[in-house]
């Protein structure tokens, strides 16, 4: 197969989640909406893997609501508290440097008439001063990223959320967060994370693609946007995707058993590949800066010397080194700006954007992987850099 560090844009399924498909493809595909046993079974299968979804994170069972995915669950969380709250104000604050399925939302309804505030994220960090300059009675949705899917920067969230609380408003806006790429990677305790809306995704995290979910704290008021049998408590119409749930739970019961040996693992992992790069090529720059933020050790981006990200990504491919040079869900489809959009607002130049590369990792990688990598690396380098 070769070698895949390219788990950003989505993971292997793990090893247990395949053989537990095995079973219940076969054992339980009944619509959970039908009235007899089978069915039954089928919502009982559900309700398990909903609870071990909300448990990982400190909520509740009811708190969570089952998506195709995590661009589903960012545009139910957007749209839906948008209509829910647009009669106390028109103004919304994220941040440049958002995932498409955010960011695009967001100039949707920049459209629409409503007023969007993109903070900077520049050098990694919110910019807190231009948070609360910006924060006022007519605010009604905060959305920002907690781990960001090109840099691995993570966002304080926390500090967020405190000056909120402190602003002591009458309408109080809703938190939302898209934790896609901090979900199973850092710990997340929703009783201390006072956010409202959380999105999440199982293929981030060795299950499948086409499950995602949306945290929707008890309390908390949106608007369905798809309509039909009035499946999830009546937000998300459509007969649900049982084996993509059940792998879902079955993803997340096997990353909270293994949470610490693999975050170990990866810090290892990530330390590995730095050194070894700065011995193999040491013209590569980091674009993480130590001190300078904080960040996602699953993530590394580096900046190539005169050398186009899509030139190496071809080159690795031909050798069987699977990289990225940002989001695999804009790569293919936006204008070249838009593609670099967040590193150019985490302060590299155009050209700088042009020459980085996303590596990212999984605990099915080793070092013997990353020692090929960076001599594929070193190789590329001196075969293609133009000067």
């Amino acid at each position: 197969m070769g070698i895949y560090l390219d788990s950003a844009a989505t993971t292997r399924p793990s090893d247990e989640v395949i053989a537990f498909l095995s079973d219940v493809m076969t054992s339980s595909y009944a619509n959970p909406d039908s009235m007899h046993a089978f069915g039954l079974d089928a919502e009982k299968r559900v309700g398990h893997a909903r609870e071990i979804i909300a448990s990982s994170v400190s909520a509740k069972s009811g708190e969570i609501i089952f998506t195709s995915s995590g661009t589903e669950a960012n545009n139910l969380a957007i749209f839906g508290a948008v209509e829910t709250l647009k009669r106390k104000g028109n103004k919304i604050i994220t941040t440049d440097s958002e995932h498409p399925s955010v960011y695009m939302p967001m100039r949707e309804l920049e459209k629409r008439g409503f007023e969007v505030v993109y903070l900077s994220t520049k050098g990694g960090k919110i910019d807190i001063t231009e948070f609360k300059n910006n924060l006022d009675e007519r605010v009604i949705l905060i959305s920002v990223m907690l781990v960001n899917n090109e840099t691995g920067c993570i966002y304080d969230i926390p500090e967020i959320v405190r000056v909120v609380e402190s602003a002591n408003f009458s309408n109080k806006p809703y938190i939302h967060c898209d934790a896609v790429q901090a979900f199973g990677k850092i710990p997340i305790d929703l009783n201390k994370l006072k956010i409202d809306m959380m999105s999440i995704s199982a293929h981030k995290i060795h299950g499948l693609k086409g499950a995602g979910a949306l945290f929707l704290r008890k309390g908390a008021r949106i608007i369905p946007q798809i309509y039909g049998g009035g499946q999830e408590n009546n937000l998300r119409s459509s007969t649900l995707n049982t084996p993509g749930i059940f792998a879902f739970g079955k993803a997340v019961e096997e990353n909270v058993r293994d949470f610490h040996k693999n975050s170990e693992y990866i810090n290892g992992l990530y330390d590995y590949a730095v050194s070894k790069i700065k011995e193999k090529c040491p013209n590569v720059m980091f674009n993480q800066k130590n001190g300078a933020e904080e960040y996602s050790k699953y993530i590394l981006s580096l900046r190539l010397p005169n050398v186009r990200s899509e030139v190496m990504l071809n080159y690795m491919s031909s050798r069987g080194i699977y990289i990225s040079s940002g989001s695999a869900c804009s790569a293919k489809r936006q204008n070249s700006h838009e593609a670099k959009r967040v590193l150019l607002n985490y302060g590299l130049d155009k050209n700088s954007a042009d020459f980085t590369v996303r590596v990212s990792f999984s605990k099915y990688n080793n070092t013997c992987e990353i020692d090929e990598f960076a001599n594929a690396l070193s190789d590329g380098i001196n075969k293609l850099a133009v000067y």
